[in-house]
């Protein structure tokens, strides 16, 4: 059975590590003036930041937990000094690392502060050019990963499109296949009444014959009878 601390502490890591790339990205839109849609992104990676880091918060206060509980008894949980120690600087060190990128978020933003006026000199001007290209490589590398994250959205839904319609396919497919089967049983039964209904008029015709006859038999014999008893009185 896996160690519930090791399972949690993979997560932190690995939230932990996507809130940083997230956070290097936020720090690139903070210190510079944002276009219309470059501040619709930033403030979506705000709102994931809070949200990630609040959940990594979480998870290292239910660590926290854990190592409070097992400290007492540490042999009951089969761990040592040094691992519980480990385990310690991990929650210690990530929870000071979670504050430090708080602190960033919540940093006054860059971009909303007085731009200053700009230079006439030459130097200035190539300055403001070089500032410019920067700020344009910026906004196309944005614009192509988003971009990118469309199509790759747009690939995902159109697999599933594509996988509901075979579905559909296959269930429609089903149903004309049943609708041929229950056609064949309808047919089948049709053709099995038919033939009940011909060997049931033919049982009943050889029963009638035979019913006839057997009377014609009858009365013939009693005839015969009655004529031998005639012959005997009278002679």
């Amino acid at each position: 059975m896996s160690d519930p601390f090791l399972v949690v502490q993979d997560d932190v890591i690995s939230s932990f590590e996507q809130a940083r790339t997230l956070l290097a990205s936020w720090q690139r839109l903070n210190g510079k003036r944002r276009s219309p849609q470059e501040e619709n992104e930033y403030q979506f990676m705000t709102d994931e930041l809070h949200s990630s880091l609040k959940s990594i918060n979480t998870d290292l206060n239910d660590l926290q937990e854990t190592i409070d509980v097992a400290r007492d008894f540490p042999e009951d949980y089969g761990l040592t000094p040094a691992k519980l120690a480990d385990r310690q600087k991990f929650v210690t060190d990530r929870s000071k690392d979670v504050d430090d990128m708080r602190q960033i978020l919540n940093r006054p933003a860059h971009s909303q502060q007085q731009r200053p006026v700009p230079s006439t000199s030459a130097g200035g001007r190539r300055e403001q050019s070089e500032q410019l290209a920067v700020e344009l490589n910026d906004y196309q590398g944005n614009q192509q990963m988003l971009l990118q994250q469309q199509d790759t959205h747009f690939d995902a839904m159109l697999g599933t499109v594509r996988n509901l319609h075979g579905i559909a396919s296959t269930m429609n497919t089903e149903l004309d296949s049943q609708a041929i089967l229950l056609d064949e049983v309808d047919d089948l039964v049709d053709r099995t009444q038919s033939k009940l209904r011909s060997a049931r008029d033919k049982v009943s015709r050889f029963l009638q014959d035979r019913g006839n006859r057997s009377l014609h038999i009858i009365i013939i014999l009693f005839l015969a009878i009655l004529v031998l008893l005639a012959l005997i009185i009278f002679t």
